[in-house]
């Protein structure tokens, strides 16, 4: 899935140039990538070779922070994984990722974004800071994710959740769970698409390799470019054996 380094080129003073650096590899998931849902849409404009433009909104984790350039945050490696499975498909992915955003800040947004973006496929990561903020209300975060998924629906338009993500050091693991627990619950009844980012980051904690934190900026949660890459590789596996299976 990764592909290989270049090829030495000669340096300015006529000498080799030290070797392009190889992409960070990420390796298959230990977590089953679920491929339910129909990205019907996306599907049929990919065999059309015709545009498809991909939102992706949510809150730091699509911003990119801790990423060292805003072209290592999930949504720009995602676009180069993307183009990469489907080699001359006309692929674009926008960023529409709001540090700090609880859903109903995204979801207003999102609304707006349908409307003017008026994308193909959403993939709307969802959940991490209404799960750490204590006075946020779990039933009206289920209503809310509800509505955002229903309008979504409405138009049309292929949809990919991701989740929270782990954070080991979570000050109530039981409600942070809960709040993970909705998100798959709404996926499953919706017959959605659900990139299960929890449980993948949960696997890579429990590898007694340190493997998580190989994928974390220095503050210990949000990701790194490691992170993102692996995110960006393993959800845009997930979108091409979806689409690759429908059309089979």
């Amino acid at each position: 899935m990764i592909r290989p380094p270049l090829a030495a080129a000669e340096g300015p003073d006529g000498s080799a140039a030290p070797p392009a650096a190889a992409p960070f590899k990420c390796g298959e998931a230990s977590v089953r990538l679920p491929l339910d849902g129909a990205l019907a849409r996306t599907g049929r404009l990919l065999a059309a070779h015709a545009h498809v433009q991909v939102l992706a909104i949510g809150s730091s984790s699509t911003q990119g922070v801790g990423a060292s350039a805003p072209t290592k945050a999930y949504p720009a490696q995602l676009q180069a994984e993307l183009r990469r499975r489907f080699p001359g498909a006309d692929i674009a992915v926008r960023n529409a990722g709001i540090g700090g955003e609880t859903i109903e800040r995204t979801y207003a947004r999102l609304l707006a974004e349908l409307d003017t973006t008026k994308p193909d496929l959403v993939i709307w990561q969802v959940g991490t800071n209404d799960a750490l903020t204590a006075d946020a209300a779990e039933d009206k975060f289920a209503a809310v994710l509800q509505a955002g998924l229903d309008a979504i629906q409405e138009r049309g338009i292929d949809i990919v959740v991701v989740d929270q993500q782990f954070y080991k050091t979570v000050r109530d693991p039981a409600r942070y769970e809960r709040f993970v627990r909705m998100v798959e619950k709404v996926a499953a009844d919706e017959k959605i698409c659900l990139f299960p980012r929890y449980r993948i980051m949960r696997s890579w904690a429990a590898e007694s390799s340190g493997r998580l934190e190989t994928m974390l900026a220095a503050d210990g949660f949000h990701m790194n470019d490691n992170g993102y890459a692996c995110v960006a590789d393993l959800l845009a596996e997930q979108i091409y054996r979806i689409v690759s299976e429908k059309r089979s």
